[in-house]
């Protein structure tokens, strides 16, 4: 049996009236021996209560689009075959699975899903990390998803992303550097909303349709279902933003159904071509991230000396192989040089008082001090925007505490850069 059909059983089998047929045929209509269906247009409410029928259009609101899904068929197929097949999801702290367990969060559920019958051969890779947007996501892409040979990508940043060009930029740069690896993986934007009603899907479903991906907004479902008073919030969540164990089996209700559509499609595609440029010029493709055990083994990044910082920094999620300033260090600045058009510094923040700054000097020119006690830091590690090109400059950097704050805790986790002659719209 192939995944598409396991996921519409699954699907089924999900739904307390084991119905998501369209309106002109119902479940036994569904192929068992094809991916041709009728494509699902509403949902039939033949022997469902009104409860029930609610719930049913919640989900069907929740699909998107099903954008081209040669990719992901190929994957599903990959899977299918018993080939080694890694699934991963990137995202903040839904993905990651903050305030549940980690069998209870929708990124181990989905796999769970796709890698029934398959566990010895299918990878599981949760690349959530609680408090980070797609700026920090785009940085650590290359280490925590694209490494591990991801073959089908779940993006998950819409709550924790702002609608600031660096945000659009840095989410479509994130897609486009997944599209353009080798073995071509399937990617999936998944799209939330916080209680307050904060997403950033809208620049999201625009980068979505330019690339033609499959898509699933949550924050569509949940604000249909919420605004015409079929479920409270406290129904699915823990909180303002972190969906509780029956909030992330719903998610996965979600993702079942959008499986379901992609097995309705009455065209399927034949191929899949990236588009040459990204819905925003994409100008942080391929983005470079080093931690303190870097050797120097890129030619655009040269550490030539970490002055008085040492190698101590770590302990955040995710970021363990920091440099921290050592104020009884004889050193000097943390000197290096860059070639790229780009910048960043990812930084330990918090809102105490105990956080220092830094000063960052381009070839002997101070250009930004970065003050870490940010009020909206909470411990969290954090990308700083240190400098943006239009085209590719060898930058002589040095970074040194700010005069007066060498006693305060101040720790560069990781140096990202780009290399890449943007293309802003």
């Amino acid at each position: 049996m192939s995944i598409f059909k396991k996921a519409v059983l699954f699907t089924a089998a999900a739904m307390c009236t084991g119905c998501l047929s369209a309106c002109n045929a119902d479940k036994e209509s569904v192929p068992a021996e094809t991916t041709e269906a009728t494509t699902v247009t509403s949902v039939s409410t033949a022997a469902v209560s009104p409860e029930e029928q609610a719930h049913l259009d919640m989900v069907h609101k929740s699909f998107v689009s099903p954008g081209n899904s040669y990719r992901l068929r190929q994957k599903l197929k990959q899977i299918e075959d018993g080939k080694e097949t890694t699934v991963a999801f990137i995202g903040g702290s839904i993905t990651e699975g903050y305030t549940v367990q980690p069998d209870e969060c929708y990124a181990k559920l989905t796999y769970d899903m796709l890698a029934k019958g398959h566990t010895d051969t299918v990878k599981y890779v949760n690349a959530g990390i609680s408090g980070t947007p797609s700026i920090l996501g785009n940085l650590r892409l290359q280490r925590d998803v694209i490494s591990q040979g991801a073959d089908i990508v779940f993006v998950e940043f819409a709550v924790n992303d702002g609608g600031e060009t660096m945000y659009q930029e840095s989410y479509d740069s994130l897609v486009k550097t997944l599209l353009e690896q080798e073995n071509e993986p399937a990617v999936i934007l998944l799209l939330n909303r916080t209680k307050e009603g904060h997403t950033a899907q809208d620049y999201m479903k625009e980068i979505g349709n330019h690339y033609e991906l499959p898509m699933i907004s949550t924050a569509d479902a949940l604000t249909w279902a919420l605004d015409n008073g079929h479920i409270q919030w406290e129904d699915y969540y823990n909180d303002s933003s972190h969906p509780s164990p029956e909030g992330h089996k719903l998610f996965l209700e979600f993702i079942e159904y959008a499986f379901f559509m992609l097995h309705a499609e009455s065209t399927i595609p034949e191929s899949y071509e990236p588009k040459p440029l990204g819905r925003h010029g994409a100008p942080y493709e391929n983005a470079v991230l080093a931690e303190a055990d870097y050797d120097n083994s890129d030619s655009n990044l040269q550490i030539a000396d970490i002055g008085a910082f040492d190698k101590s920094a770590g302990g955040l999620s995710g970021f363990r192989k920091g440099w921290a300033f050592n104020p009884d260090s004889q050193g000097d600045a943390f000197k290096f040089t860059v070639t790229g058009n780009s910048l960043f510094l990812v930084c330990h923040r918090n809102k105490t008082d105990n956080m220092g700054k830094l000063d960052v000097y381009i070839n002997g020119a101070k250009i930004k001090t970065i003050d870490l006690k940010d009020p909206n830091g909470w411990g969290d590690p954090f990308a700083y925007q240190v400098i943006k090109w239009q085209s590719v400059k060898t930058m002589e950097i040095e970074i040194r505490p700010a005069e007066g704050y060498e006693d305060k805790l101040t720790e560069i986790l990781a140096i990202g850069y780009t290399c890449n002659e943007s293309v802003t719209f």
